[in-house]
């Protein structure tokens, strides 16, 4: 292969990561093709550009693969719901085991439930989304 066929390879391979969701496979793949594209400049017989495209994939699967992910999926942010969990919340009504109390959190009610009394006027801390409710404990 030619050094322009490794080349477009290594873009198809890209794109291809760009349209999967975010396992960066194809990625590694594609800076294997590339590093075969600049190797095939230097004539090596076939099998070596084979060799060099497999090690280069492995390795990159094995070195980069793991930092790429946690970088990039690591960016994410919780929202909606998810996102409450560990925010603090005002007690506008008071808590405890037997009856649900209510909280005020990001500007909305919310029924609470928590396993100790939590009286009015007080912070709490969303320890859990259970449907309709909050699971809170004492800040």
């Amino acid at each position: 292969m030619s050094w322009s066929m490794w080349l477009i390879l290594s873009v198809v391979l890209f794109i291809f990561e760009l349209l999967s969701p975010g396992a960066f496979f194809f990625a590694c793949l594609g800076i294997g093709a590339l590093i075969c594209a600049l190797v095939v400049l230097l004539e090596p017989p076939f099998w070596v550009t084979l060799v060099v495209f497999v090690a280069a994939s492995v390795l990159s699967i094995y070195f980069i693969r793991p930092f790429a992910k946690k970088y990039f999926q690591g960016v994410s942010k919780k929202t909606n719901v998810d996102a409450m969990v560990g925010q603090k919340a005002w007690v506008t009504e008071e808590i405890n085991p037997e009856k649900m109390g209510m909280v005020k959190i990001q500007g909305e009610l919310w029924r609470a439930q928590a396993h100790e009394k939590i009286e009015k006027d007080n912070w709490v801390e969303v320890l859990k989304v259970d449907g309709t409710h909050l699971e809170v404990k004492k800040s």
